[in-house]
């Protein structure tokens, strides 16, 4: 009688127990999905203890995709994984991007091959269902539905062969400044965002500028520097009521194989010191 009385509460505990989703086996990998302008497919991985899905994605020649600020031209991408089980997808990790001069403004983002990709932070157990929307171009622009869904459990994440891809991506996201790579001061003349860059054995840098909803943000030449540092203008104007001096903008910096991301106060120019850079 107590046997049966403890398998009856043993019961009860369990159908009181919330529906946990149990995977039969991992599913690491999607199979490429071939599209006109570019092919796509979901992995995942854990990388140093933490689990990781991201979107691979390949254009063909010719075609370029956006980052998650794509710029005077492009589409934003976007992710929904709310038809997922068992998984909460976090907020996507994107590579750092590259700026593209296209004649009418300018865009962020990629081409090229394997380097077209978005991390994205998840938590285990369960089955992830990925929709979402990538802008695509060429002489015009297609957003592209991708879809894909991926099935996993711990043994299989640990052992996923992706692990070293995975990584390599969430080691090309925009690292923190430091002397290595740093923005020294941003100020503005009425005119133009003056920006000094240094760092360590500095051949060039561009600058990517995150602009707010009411700032033009024209496109960065360099017009001066020294041994480690670079002095850039960049064009800039702002409605009147919302003044670029002493507000803080976001800013992308890449030297070669490095990229940092940083947000700095925009300073009054007449009142900083004079940097001695030499100006082109």
């Amino acid at each position: 009688m107590i046997a049966l009385r403890n398998m009856m509460t043993a019961a009860a505990l369990w159908l009181a127990l919330p529906a946990v989703f149990v995977p039969a086996q991992a599913l690491v990998d999607g199979p490429w999905i071939d599209m006109e302008p570019a092919r796509y497919r979901m992995i995942a991985a854990e990388v140093d203890g933490q689990a990781y899905a991201a979107l691979e994605v390949e254009l063909k020649p010719g075609w370029h995709t956006y980052w998650r600020y794509p710029g005077a031209s492009g589409l934003e991408p976007q992710f929904d994984f709310a038809e997922s089980r068992g998984v909460a997808a976090g907020k996507p990790l994107f590579p750092a991007p590259y700026f593209f001069d296209d004649g009418v403004g300018g865009f962020n983002g990629y081409e090229g091959r394997a380097g077209f990709v978005f991390p994205l932070r998840f938590e285990l157990n369960g089955e992830l269902n990925m929709r979402g929307m990538i802008g695509v171009c060429r002489e015009v622009c297609v957003p592209m539905e991708v879809a894909q869904k991926l099935v996993f459990n711990r043994d299989g994440l640990a052992a996923s062969p992706h692990r070293g891809a995975i990584k390599a991506l969430l080691q090309a996201q925009p690292q923190e400044p430091s002397d290595d790579l740093v923005i020294r001061s941003a100020s503005f003349d009425g005119v133009s965002l003056q920006l000094v860059v240094s760092g360590t054995a500095l051949e060039t840098v561009s600058v990517i500028t995150i602009p707010g909803p009411h700032d033009i943000i024209g496109l960065p030449r360099i017009v001066g520097r020294d041994e480690d540092a670079f002095l850039l203008e960049i064009p800039a104007w702002s409605k009147l009521d919302h003044p670029l001096i002493g507000r803080k903008l976001t800013f992308i910096v890449r030297a070669g194989a490095r990229a940092i991301e940083q947000n700095i106060q925009v300073r009054d120019h007449s009142l900083l010191p004079q940097e001695p850079l030499t100006r082109q």
